[in-house]
């Protein structure tokens, strides 16, 4: 098949699922474009770090595109998302160094294993409990996590923000646009940082927009950000429960295809 029809299909599936589980699209992008880039031989002297940094350039198109439609559907809680900027934008910042410096083998086997520990709380938790609202915990350091470990694995987030969310008291797709929102700083402040650092000091030694594809991040962006809004959109008309089932074996996929791949 073409390889730009599939930087189309990985666009479309990215920002769809992106959309409509808050998840930014990254998660769907970054194992996409590594297997992409594998095949026709892109970028392969740096091809994990490739598949990342192009990864976290198109979930900045694919979370503003369903960002908007569910802010349009009051989907957001505002509140929260400025509770959790200033941790995820220096979070993404520090995970963009350490792509640059480690192995991230041994993460993705934790963070596998981490969502699909998430995805049975999420599946067996009581139903009742999104409605009584919590203080956010931990926020400052949860966010900071967040921000490191999504920008390291070129994902918008939302594998980890929504249920933290859900778990203080908002709805499934409350959690999932918060989520979608969030995306938008962990991928943005991550990558425009970095560049910031790389050309002002010698704290990182390589350019972050050497990493990225260019070519496969016009295709896969400009397929996710209309994909992306219609996902955002089919979460606003999906049954509570059906989506959460959804959400919960999106986590147990991916989760089992990180950790044992």
């Amino acid at each position: 098949m073409n390889i730009y029809i599939l930087y189309l299909i990985t666009g479309a599936l990215g920002g769809f699922l992106g959309g409509l589980l808050g998840l930014g699209g990254g998660i769907i992008f970054v194992p996409f474009l590594f297997f992409i880039f594998n095949y026709y031989d892109v970028n392969s002297s740096n091809l994990i770090q490739s598949a990342i940094c192009t990864s976290l350039a198109c979930v900045v198109i694919a979370s503003c595109s369903s960002t908007l439609k569910h802010h349009k559907n009051k989907l957001i809680n505002w509140e929260i998302f400025n509770k959790m900027l200033p941790g995820l934008a220096l979070g993404s910042l520090t995970g963009i160094i350490l792509i640059t410096l480690i192995s991230s083998n041994i993460l993705k086997t934790y963070y596998g294993l981490l969502l699909i520990i998430i995805s049975f709380f999420l599946m067996f938790s009581d139903r009742n409990s999104s409605t009584i609202k919590k203080r956010l915990i931990f926020v400052k350091i949860f966010s900071f996590f967040t921000g490191t470990i999504s920008s390291m694995l070129g994902i918008g987030g939302g594998t980890i923000t929504t249920p933290y969310f859900k778990f203080h008291g908002e709805s499934i797709k409350t959690s999932i646009g918060t989520a979608a929102a969030c995306g938008i700083p962990i991928s943005l402040f991550g990558v425009f940082l970095a560049l910031i650092l790389h050309s002002s000091t010698n704290l990182i030694e390589k350019n972050i927009i050497n990493y990225i594809d260019f070519e496969s991040f016009i295709l896969v962006s400009f397929s996710a950000i209309i994909f992306s809004y219609l996902g955002a959109a089919t979460t606003f008309i999906t049954n509570l429960i059906i989506l959460k089932y959804i959400f919960c074996s999106v986590l147990i996929i991916i989760g089992a295809t990180i950790s044992f791949a």
